[in-house]
């Protein structure tokens, strides 16, 4: 499966109330850059990216803090078996993963290099001279 970086690809809108657990979650926690949550018959499958840290770009140090109470945070908002993972920062737009599933959850809002405007938007339109 890939995960595009734009969530209008990757994840269809809902508002379930494990979607909306998982993006409170995501509201929650500064240091998920982005998240992708994956439905399958057996568990539900959290990806996130993590901010870098500010000397050395490092995402490691704040995975290996928080990765286990993550995990049971998340296992307490969805009320199942929940498996997180960290994946770095890709060079290109999309990620390959061997997850299988629905995606319901495609959060980036606070990535600074993604800036996703609506179509209709008027940042859409041409400049004016």
């Amino acid at each position: 499966m890939k995960l595009s970086l734009d969530p209008s690809v990757t994840a269809l809108p809902t508002n379930t109330a494990e979607s909306l657990a998982l993006a409170a979650w995501y509201d929650a926690h500064p240091a998920v850059r982005r998240m992708w949550a994956i439905r399958d018959a057996e568990k539900l499958r959290v990806i996130v990216m993590l901010e870098p840290t500010v000397d050395n770009s490092d995402t490691h140090p704040a995975w290996l803090a928080n990765g286990h109470a993550w995990a049971r945070d998340l296992h307490s908002r969805t009320g199942g078996f929940v498996e997180l993972e960290l994946v770095d920062e890709p060079l290109i737009n999309e990620i390959e993963t061997d997850a299988e599933g629905d995606v319901i959850v495609a959060m980036c809002w606070r990535d600074p290099v993604l800036t996703i405007t609506p179509v209709g938007d008027a940042r859409h339109a041409a400049p004016a001279r």
